[in-house]
């Protein structure tokens, strides 16, 4: 599945992107919470009513704003308040309706099961790559790809759909009422936290039990004792001129040819 946040980018010619990082756009290689939890290389992606989204190194989660550094916390405030539900200038014209405050609170992901002590053992190799009209042929790095059992896969995205896309429609509902309101900066940070919740939303899932990380070259092996049907997972993203592209992949065992060739790429894609 790829969110392309560009879509509306003509639209909003106007509007101001959302800040793709705590300090400019830049990820922070290292924040630490006031609960102790250390994040490597965290970016704020989304606002919420009480909780922000956070993506990391090995994923991503949703951090209530008082468990920020105090540092970040005047920034944050003045983020939050953009999001915040409230009545907007002109909302005669949505209705009489305002924005709704949005939630990130999301129950806990159902917890996989436990794999297989024994079984035939299963390689998987192949590569992650995305054919693009600036960049060619790009090989994506440091990409994790994992395997769930179908099982597995379907409560997670039960889940996902019941939670962060839910959000994402919250969002996604509040930019429709501020386009109508006549304020379409407002409205495109809630679009982009809609882009932005969908697509990363999935990496709140509960980890799979079988999992590897891309190389240099967008290379992986992964071995597991799943018998089939099974789903090979992976997400992945870049920036295009300033624009976020999330890339997704769900393929399902029965759709691989060769189990040491699994090509994740554009027409694999989601």
């Amino acid at each position: 599945m790829r969110y392309a946040a560009m879509l509306w980018a003509g639209f909003f010619a106007a509007a101001l992107p959302l800040a793709a990082g705590l300090l400019d756009d830049e990820p922070l290689p290292e924040l630490r919470l006031s609960s102790g939890t250390v994040l490597k290389m965290a970016s704020v992606r989304g606002y919420a009513a009480k909780t922000a989204l956070v993506k990391h190194a090995d994923g991503a989660a949703t951090v209530a704003y008082a468990d920020f550094p105090a540092e970040y916390q005047e920034l944050l405030a003045t983020r939050r308040r953009e999001f915040a539900g409230q009545p907007t200038a002109g909302a005669e014209h949505a209705g009489g309706t305002g924005i709704s405050d949005v939630s990130y609170d999301f129950p806990p992901a159902p917890e996989v099961q436990a794999p297989p002590a024994d079984g035939p053992e299963v390689t998987l190799s192949g590569e992650v790559f995305v054919e693009t009209h600036d960049a060619g042929s790009l090989k994506l790095a440091g990409v994790r790809v994992s395997v769930y059992s179908k099982a597995d896969y379907q409560r997670q995205a039960d889940w996902y759909y019941a939670h962060p896309w839910e959000a994402s429609r919250a969002h996604t509902r509040n930019a429709e009422l501020l386009t109508k309101a006549g304020d379409r900066g407002a409205a495109m940070k809630h679009f982009l936290a809609a882009t932005e919740i969908a697509a990363i939303g999935w990496q709140l899932a509960a980890p799979a039990a079988y999992g590897t990380t891309t190389d240099a070259e967008g290379r992986f092996t992964l071995k597991h004792r799943l018998a089939p049907p099974y789903v090979i997972v992976a997400h992945a993203s870049r920036t295009v001129d300033g624009e976020s592209e999330h890339y997704r992949w769900a393929l399902l065992s029965g759709q691989i040819g060769d189990p040491r060739r699994v090509l994740l790429f554009n027409d694999t894609m989601e």
